[in-house]
Formats: C-alpha cells, structure tokens, sequence
C-alpha cells in the first residue's frame, strides 16, 4: 500500500512504551503505573494524574478499561488505578489497560478504632 493514505491510520507515530496487543498476557517489558483519576468526561475519556509520571496529565478513553474492572459510567474522581503508558508523538501520554484498584499495591487496608465515650482515636488496627 504505497499511497499518501498508508500512515492515515495510524493517528501520527506512537512510541510504544508497552506492546499495545488486544490480549491482557502481560509482557516482560510492560510498565504498570499507578495514578489517581482526576478528571471524568460526559463523553467517554479522562484524565489521570500519577507520580510517576510527573507533570503529565495522562489520557485515557472508556475503551482502554480492562474488561475485568468497572464500566467508565461506574468510576469516580480519586479512585486509584493502575495502567501502561504509551507515548503518542505529538499528543503525550496515554493510558491503555487500565484497572481500577480498591487499594493500593503494597499497602494493607487499616481499620480505625475510636473510643466511643470520648470520640478519640485508639488505636489504628491493620486488618
């Protein structure tokens, strides 16, 4: 295919920081990354923030959630995830298998204790 259209659909050249295959068989190479949504469109598409990509706001559309997660209508603005970034030339950095976590990696949910007499914190018990 040697027309001016050969490059059309490809959206501009895209420097793959993870290998963007259609199936979840994670790759030796791929770079997971955790990031807190912070913005949520009407029209499918959002925005998360992450610290280990400083600076960046990091794209995101409805088609890039894993299937195994929540349904774009069901997230919400600070729920923590965990994704691969892919560098788009010209465009910046986009998310692709996105997963929402319920906690985040390496940390052990606590439960606080308070005394109920005195409304105090006791104690602050790892479950």
């Amino acid at each position: 295919m040697d027309t001016p259209f050969k490059n059309f659909f490809k959206g501009g050249k895209e420097e793959v920081v993870a290998d963007d295959s259609s199936n979840d068989t994670p790759n030796q190479e791929e770079r997971r990354v955790v990031g807190r949504i912070i913005k949520l469109s009407k029209t499918g598409y959002g925005f998360i923030s992450s610290k280990d990509i400083p600076f960046t706001r990091v794209f995101f559309h409805w088609t890039s959630l894993k299937q195994n997660t929540l349904n774009f209508a069901d997230l919400e603005l600070g729920q923590n995830v965990e994704f691969t970034p892919k560098k788009v030339e010209g465009k910046g950095v986009r998310a692709i298998r996105i997963e929402v976590l319920t906690t985040l990696p390496n940390t052990e949910p606590t439960e606080v204790v308070t005394d109920t007499a005195a409304n105090d914190v006791v104690d602050e018990v790892t479950i």
